[in-house]
């Protein structure tokens, strides 16, 4: 399974809030809630990176965010700042998501599919925006990813490309903003892969590193 790692001025103060509030818990040097691991590392993040986000499937959004809520937990202002919000073109019959603000602010995103829940909290995918969604695209599908799912949402602002890639045994999310800025160094800095020979730097500051 694809690792996100997540660079943190305190991984124990980082593992803390995972643990407390977002129900994680320490596992062979990583922290785990169901299918959804997390490396955390040391360092200074610069924002939120190359990988804005990592999403967790859940059965209930609702009765999700009120348990998560009342551990702690705070919304993403910056992103749904009233609760959860609905996404009509994703998945057949649509999908219902909210962004919470985790460690440092690092976002995790939770979501429910209207037909096909899931029984259980774990990984749903780990968002990656990018300006040249073409080529982050053909980067992931030379390292073996398989596409599983291409929508382009019309939204005010434009047209925003979103491509679904099945890869290492999660799911990788890409989304071309219609207003991108660039990332420098941030809090989501890489993705671990299992079975990965050496690190690889991808397109936009990018980088695969082993598991």
């Amino acid at each position: 399974m694809l690792v996100p790692e997540l660079t943190v001025p305190s991984p124990d103060r980082a593992a803390a809030l995972l643990a407390g509030v977002f129900g994680f818990a320490p596992e062979a040097g990583l922290m785990r809630r169901g299918s959804q691991a997390v490396h955390l590392v040391a360092g200074q993040p610069q924002g939120h990176g190359r990988i804005d986000h990592i999403s967790l499937t859940v059965p209930d959004i609702d009765d999700s965010l009120a348990a998560l809520m009342a551990a702690g937990a705070s919304l993403d202002a910056t992103v749904t700042p009233n609760g959860a919000e609905m996404i009509p073109e994703f998945w057949g019959d649509g999908l219902r998501f909210v962004y919470l603000s985790g460690p440092e602010t690092a976002r995790i995103e939770l979501c429910q599919r209207i037909t096909g829940a899931a029984p259980g909290v774990g990984h749903d995918h780990i968002g990656i925006p990018c300006h040249d969604l073409p080529a982050m695209q053909a980067f992931f599908e030379a390292q073996g990813a398989r596409l599983t799912a291409a929508v382009d949402l019309t939204r005010p602002e434009g047209m925003i490309p979103v491509r679904f890639l099945a890869y290492a045994g999660g799911m990788i999310e890409l989304y071309q903003p219609a207003q991108a800025t660039r990332a420098a160094h941030g809090l989501w800095s890489r993705l671990r892969v299992p079975g990965l020979a050496a690190a690889l730097d991808g397109p936009e500051g990018l980088i695969l590193a082993p598991l």
